[in-house]
């Protein structure tokens, strides 16, 4: 806020008390609505000139695995109605990464079906290779993933997993 705009504020707010004055309000009133001028000018002033007065925006996190990702696949899981498309779309994508990464298979190309094959149950290529399928339950589901998660390197897996 500059110099020149708080000198103009105080004197509108000394006009504004003189003006109350003239027309035969007591001093103290007059110098109470001068104050009040002044007052609602200096933060008219402060907010317009000064920086946005916004909340800074936290950077959001996309890390696979991150806790948002595991909440949205648990309110996908639903007792009735079988598992979201979202929830089985997030299961493909990781059963491809696997497949691709770890295996040098892509769960898309005819020739390398066989060998997918060996590694996950037949049922489970069905779900992973199919575009839609919105009856799948959740047991079924949890089969997917128990596959998914059989396609991870040994040294990825749990204590639990390690040692039944």
């Amino acid at each position: 806020m500059s110099r020149r705009a708080v000198t103009g504020i105080i004197v509108l707010a000394l006009v504004a008390a003189a003006i109350t004055w003239f027309f035969g309000v007591d001093v103290p009133q007059a110098l109470a609505v001068g104050g009040v001028v002044a007052a609602v000018g200096l933060t008219w002033s402060a907010i317009r000139d000064g920086p946005p007065l916004t909340w800074p925006v936290p950077p959001v996190r996309s890390s696979p695995g991150a806790r948002r990702e595991l909440s949205e696949t648990a309110w996908g899981l639903r007792s009735r109605g079988g598992v979201a498309q979202r929830t089985l779309e997030r299961a493909r994508a990781v059963a491809r990464h696997r497949l691709q990464t770890l295996h040098r298979l892509d769960l898309d190309d005819p020739d390398d079906r066989a060998a997918i094959e060996a590694l996950v149950p037949p049922g489970v290529l069905a779900v992973l290779r199919s575009e839609r399928r919105t009856e799948l339950d959740v047991a079924t589901f949890g089969t997917v993933l128990t596959a998914v998660e059989a396609l991870a390197p040994t040294t990825d897996r749990t204590a639990t997993e390690r040692h039944p």
